[in-house]
C-alpha cells in the first residue's frame, strides 16, 4: 500500500475490526497507542504539552511492542522517541514531512518508463520537469472553489428562513464541491464546533453556492454521545435535532 492508503487503513482499522475485539484486550492497546501517535503527528495545531504526551505514548507503545513481539525494536521505533523533541523545536510534524516531496517520484517513474532512449537520461527527465513547471506557472493558480453538477434555484422563497437576507438570487445547489482543497458531499459529517465536552458534528444535507461563489452547507446536527476509547472514535446518534447553515470561508 502507498503511504496515503496505509494512513487511511490505520485510521479506519478500529472501526473495521473493533467490534470483534473484546474490551480490555491488552494487545489492542498497541493499536490504540499507535492511533494516538498518528493523530499527534498529523495535527496542524497543538499545545507545547503535546510533546510530553507524545513522548509518553511512544514509550508505552514501544514497551507494548517488546512485550507482545518477544523481539527487539526496529530503527523506526527508535526514531519515534525523537518526535517529541522535534515537535517542540520545529513545530507540527506533518508540516516537516517529506511525503509531498516523495510523491514526485511517481511522476519521474512514469517518465522513465515511457522514455525508450537511455542516453543522457538525467537531462531528459530534468528537461521534462522543467517543461511541466513552465506549463504550471503559465496556467496560474487554480480557483479555490470547484463544483460538480448543479441545479439552479429559480426561487428562494422557501429557503428565506435558512439563508441570510443578502444572498444572491443566482444561488444554485451543487452535487459536490471542492473548496480550498477539501471535498464536500451530501451525507458527509463535518465538525461544527469544539468545546470542553468534545466535538459537535453535523451531516451535510445540501450544498448551496450564491452568485459570488460563497459556499453554504445546510447541515443537520447530530447528538454526540461521547468518545469511545475502544474504537478511538466518537459515538453519534441522529436525533433529528435541527438544521443549520454553515458558511465556508
Amino acid at each position: 500500500m502507498s503511504a496515503s492508503e496505509m494512513l487511511c487503513f490505520v485510521r479506519y482499522f478500529g472501526l473495521i475490526v473493533g467490534e470483534l475485539v473484546p474490551l480490555k484486550t491488552e494487545i489492542w492497546k498497541l493499536y490504540i497507542h499507535l492511533r494516538k501517535i498518528i493523530d499527534l503527528c498529523c495535527a496542524r495545531v497543538f499545545q507545547p504539552e503535546c510533546a510530553h504526551l507524545l513522548d509518553a505514548l511512544v514509550s508505552e507503545h514501544n514497551r507494548l511492542y517488546l512485550n507482545f513481539s518477544n523481539g527487539t525494536l526496529k530503527p523506526k521505533f527508535h526514531i519515534l522517541t525523537h518526535y517529541g523533541r522535534l515537535l517542540l523545536k520545529n513545530g507540527p510534524i506533518s508540516l516537516t514531512s517529506s511525503l509531498r516531496f516523495e510523491s514526485k517520484h511517481k511522476v519521474l517513474k512514469a517518465y522513465a518508463n515511457a522514455i525508450p532512449n537511455r542516453i543522457n537520461f538525467g537531462h531528459t527527465l530534468s528537461h521534462k520537469l522543467q517543461l511541466q513547471m513552465v506549463h504550471r506557472t503559465k496556467k496560474g493558480l487554480e480557483p479555490d472553489l470547484k463544483v460538480g453538477s448543479y441545479l439552479k434555484i429559480s426561487s428562494i422563497v422557501e429557503l428565506k428562513f435558512i439563508f441570510p437576507s443578502d444572498i444572491s438570487l443566482k444561488a444554485f445547489s451543487a452535487s459536490w464541491m471542492k473548496f480550498k482543497g477539501i471535498t464536500y458531499k451530501p451525507g458527509m459529517l463535518v465538525i461544527v464546533k469544539i468545546n470542553l465536552n468534545g466535538c459537535i458534528f453535523a451531516q451535510i444535507i445540501n450544498i448551496f453556492i450564491n452568485g459570488s461563489t460563497v459556499p453554504y452547507l445546510v447541515c443537520e446536527l447530530f447528538f454526540t454521545i461521547g468518545f469511545d476509547d475502544h474504537f478511538h472514535a466518537y459515538e453519534l446518534k441522529n436525533m433529528r435535532l435541527k438544521q443549520i447553515l454553515l458558511g465556508i470561508i
